[in-house]
């Protein structure tokens, strides 16, 4: 059986990621609000450590 992975089925797709850094969580929020309103798309985020 070959299988071109495990996102060939699926409903979601990546469309990039932007690695920022913000003093908080209220500093990522904001960045990730103007970003979305600019790019026209849903913009989820996450910590990253």
């Amino acid at each position: 059986m070959f299988s071109d992975g495990p996102f060939v089925e699926s409903k979601e797709y990546l469309a990039g990621v932007w690695v920022w850094e913000a003093p908080d969580l209220d500093a990522a929020l904001t960045l990730a609000a103007e970003a979305s309103k600019i790019c026209d798309r849903k913009i989820e985020v996450r910590p990253f450590r």
